[in-house]
């Protein structure tokens, strides 16, 4: 009876820890949603409710706070040009760091250590301590204010992280997969396309997430490098609509949700894929 009695007061113990964890977890989920429900909701009220009351629901729904913002703001171009740079640099990571991430898992390749110590190395070196020299060399080349200037320096930054989280990735994929591929007839290209690129879909779509949420969300170096409006990503805009329109606080409101209002968008659709494959790609050995 007494080993009955232990076994029910841990149950009871773990139940209660489990419930305790769940709600340590619904508090900080309520802290993170907080400020993005009252943007959204204050993006719909008038500037004069907002300074009024800051938090409250919206007597009606002002829709053309969305249509004043856009316009104002210039977010048409900003749009074309963030989801050009985006997809730019999401499929240039996506080619040139799985291709490099194959060779460092899959293949004897010579001087490994080397290649996987040179990118620990480039995750470990700030960004800013190059933005002078990249900044005369951009400029030199004609580069300095061009889109496609700004997303070769996105492909750089972000080139050494994912492709090591593809490596690791890759390293759990058994071999033997790819050994029956071969036995089959299939030469390397052809296990990496047939065998490997099917299985890595996970870590495809998250790497594919995470390096277009970055060059969306990326200021500090399109503020330096981005000068003209025609050029200007949606950061940016946002930037310099706040400065402008600092006394209208139903457009900032609105014209946050709109900045944010894509990446948001796509983590809701590809949460699946995008939990499976960071978990799975952690950095380790």
């Amino acid at each position: 009876m007494s080993i009955a009695k232990a076994f029910s007061k841990k149950k009871v113990g773990e139940k209660r820890d489990s419930k305790l964890a769940h709600l340590f977890l619904i508090l900080i989920a309520l802290f993170q949603i907080a400020p993005l429900l009252i943007m959204l909701l204050n993006s719909f009220r008038t500037d004069k409710a907002i300074k009024t009351l800051p938090v409250s629901l919206p007597e009606s729904f002002e829709w053309q706070n969305y249509v004043n913002a856009w316009i104002k703001g210039g977010y048409t171009s900003a749009y074309i040009n963030s989801i050009c740079i985006g997809i730019v640099v999401a499929l240039a990571v996506l080619l040139l760091g799985g291709l490099s991430a194959y060779a460092m898992a899959k293949l004897p390749l010579p001087k490994k250590e080397f290649f996987i110590g040179y990118f620990t190395m480039a995750m470990a070196i700030p960004g800013f301590l190059c933005m002078v020299p990249v900044y005369f060399v951009m400029a030199r080349i004609g580069l300095a204010n061009s889109q496609f200037g700004i997303a070769l320096i996105y492909i750089a930054m972000f080139m050494p992280l994912q492709t090591m989280m593809m490596r690791t990735y890759l390293i759990g994929i058994p071999r033997e997969l790819e050994e029956a591929g071969k036995i089959d007839g299939c030469s390397e290209f052809g296990v990496f396309l047939r065998i490997t690129l099917p299985l890595a879909k996970p870590i495809i779509m998250t790497v594919a997430l995470l390096v277009f949420a970055n060059s969306w969300n990326e200021f500090t170096w399109a503020n330096i490098f981005l000068t003209s409006d025609e050029v200007r990503t949606v950061s940016t805009r946002f930037y310099n609509f706040v400065s402008e329109h600092t006394d209208d606080a139903a457009l900032v409101y609105t014209s946050g949700v709109i900045s944010i209002a894509p990446i948001a968008i796509l983590y809701l659709v590809l949460q699946d894929n995008f939990i499976e494959g960071i978990t799975a790609g952690g950095i380790k050995g």
